[in-house]
């Protein structure tokens, strides 16, 4: 039987993170706009990285159709993509949050749960994305943020129940921000009240992967407040 595929979705300090707690069980592949940010983040164990556009649903199914030509199966797909931008208030500039960061916190959501869908059914696997607990409590100045945090979760909510008839799982694991050593090093008088490491963040998702959450699950690592 073939190694179990694990597909990354953005290599920055959370992607790394997840690719070395999934590589210890899965053949990892990490996916970037930024050849050199996969590579990196997927050398260390012993994965591959591709460079697509996550955006573009054309590229996406033929990245994934090019994994399952070699690999033969995909068992998760974890979404890390994103980024933030806020605004003073409900103004001129919220809208312009909107513009800068739905496509990657909310497009790349619906793209990538569309061409992968059949594949992760077809393995019994899971789709996971990583939300923030803001999806909840909006505020004045990260309504853009906790708005496309909210569709993305709707999104992936469907996504859970199409996979109702089948073994495949979609699961929301949910944080306040996200932290990791580079950071606390950067920042030495900071103490990040609230924030999960990216390494806690990583075995949060690699015990989803080995059955922790069920079809359709919310999943806060330990200390989040929900």
């Amino acid at each position: 039987m073939s190694r179990s595929v694990a597909i990354v979705l953005g290599a920055g300090m959370a992607g790394r993170a997840v690719a070395r707690e999934l590589g210890k069980d899965h053949l990892v592949i990490v996916v970037d706009r930024d050849a050199a940010l996969a590579a990196r983040a997927a050398e260390p164990v012993g994965g591959e990285s591709a460079v697509v556009d996550l955006i573009d649903i054309a590229d996406v199914e033929r990245f994934c159709g090019d994994v399952l030509a070699r690999h033969g199966r995909i068992d998760a797909v974890v979404h890390l993509v994103g980024g933030w931008k806020g605004s003073t208030t409900v103004d001129v500039g919220a809208l312009d949050a909107w513009k800068a960061i739905a496509p990657g916190v909310f497009g790349t959501v619906r793209t990538t749960t569309v061409a992968f869908r059949d594949a992760l059914m077809a393995s019994g696997g899971s789709y996971l994305i990583v939300s923030s607990t803001a999806a909840a409590k909006p505020t004045a100045g990260n309504v853009a943020y906790a708005t496309a945090k909210s569709a993305a979760e709707t999104w992936v909510g469907g996504l859970a129940h199409s996979f109702r008839e089948s073994q495949a799982r979609a699961v929301i694991v949910s944080v306040k921000a996200l932290v990791d050593q580079d950071m606390r090093e950067a920042q030495p008088d900071q103490a990040f009240p609230g924030y999960t490491d990216t390494s806690d963040l990583a075995r949060t998702i690699g015990g989803v992967l080995a059955g922790d959450g069920a079809n359709g699950d919310h999943v806060y690592p330990a200390g989040v407040n929900r």
